[in-house]
């Protein structure tokens, strides 16, 4: 059974979809202290956790006036403030777009105490008209950086004051543990994820993550707050924690219970297909595989569907003539 994510979501303290009236954006990074905060509009908003645990992105890309949103907080080896986090990130993002031959219009570089800013237009991309105005935001402190990058394609001078509505909002506080931030009541589900997250993709102790997704997950029951994204993640984690430990029928429960919830959702059943390979059932792993291809276009974007023939979890499956042909079959266009 293999973590079936391509990208990564899952999720330190602070770290769950809103919904569209609680813009307030809060992110942190998985056992360190610090928080960066930003009100993001009337959208929902998710974030996700690199792999190696160093870095939180965000991202609200919803909102009805199409400026898009994402931010980024980072552990850096270097002492940090808003300029040298400029200086040390927009270099490597300059280079990126010079490469690709895109034109910046306008180019300028601002600071204020608290930030520094990089704004440009891009006026068209291979010929086609673009008119896209990119700010990039960088705020500093102790050993985090942060980034707020916002875009607003066919920009007009007047679309400027959403940048600076959200730009007036952001707030990096280095000392400031994400419990602290945390709306009443929800520090005990976001305190459960952040240890889960760590367990899971830094330890891979995956049993005791199972315990601690179970507890975020028996919290989300009571009172629904994750976006439809972060709880499907949530399940996927939990039952690939009870799968990769060993522990089949928690497993199998826990993807039956997402299946409830989410009936069109593939990953849910692909997982459950996983299960039942672990448990040598071919015919009911087979079963839910139909399910997860009949669902396969309502993947999360940035996911990929895995292949069951490299799939560990159909080991014992893919030298066996039925299962071969069956997958084939599901595969074909």
């Amino acid at each position: 059974m293999k973590t079936s994510l391509a990208v990564l979501v899952l999720l330190p303290a602070m770290l769950f979809g809103q919904q569209p009236n609680l813009s307030r954006a809060q992110i942190s990074i998985p056992g360190v202290k610090g928080v960066l905060q930003l009100d993001v509009g009337p959208t929902t908003w998710e974030a996700q956790v690199r792999p190696d645990g160093k870095e939180t992105q965000m991202r609200a890309m919803d909102r009805q006036d199409h400026l898009l949103i994402t931010a980024f907080l980072q552990k850096v080896t270097f002492p940090a403030s808003a300029e040298k986090c400029r200086d040390e990130w927009w270099a490597g993002t300059e280079k990126g777009l010079r490469n690709r031959r895109v034109n910046l219009s306008g180019l300028q570089k601002t600071s204020t105490a608290a930030v520094a800013r990089v704004e440009y237009v891009i006026p068209e991309v291979q010929g086609k008209k673009l008119q896209m105005k990119e700010i990039h935001a960088y705020l500093g402190s102790r050993d985090l950086c942060a980034e707020i990058h916002m875009s607003k394609v066919l920009f007009q001078p007047e679309d400027q004051k959403l940048f600076e509505e959200v730009l007036a909002t952001v707030r990096l506080s280095a000392e400031q543990n994400a419990a602290e931030s945390s709306a009443p009541g929800a520090g005990k589900k976001e305190e459960y994820l952040a240890q889960a997250s760590r367990l899971f993709y830094q330890q891979r102790n995956y049993a005791e993550a199972a315990e601690m997704y179970q507890k975020a997950l028996d919290l989300e029951k009571q009172d629904r707050t994750l976006s439809k994204s972060f709880f499907r993640a949530l399940v996927d984690n939990l039952g690939m924690s009870y799968g990769i430990s060993g522990n089949l029928p928690k497993a199998k429960e826990t993807f039956e219970y997402g299946i409830t919830q989410d009936p069109e959702y593939p990953l849910f059943f692909y997982n459950m297909a996983c299960t039942y390979g672990e448990m040598g059932k071919m015919d009911e792993a087979l079963d839910q595989l139909r399910q997860a291809y009949k669902y396969k276009n309502n993947m999360i974007p940035g996911e990929q569907f895995p292949d069951p023939m490299k799939d560990d979890s159909f080991r014992n499956f893919v030298k066996d003539k039925k299962f071969v042909e069956a997958v084939k079959e599901m595969q074909r266009p």
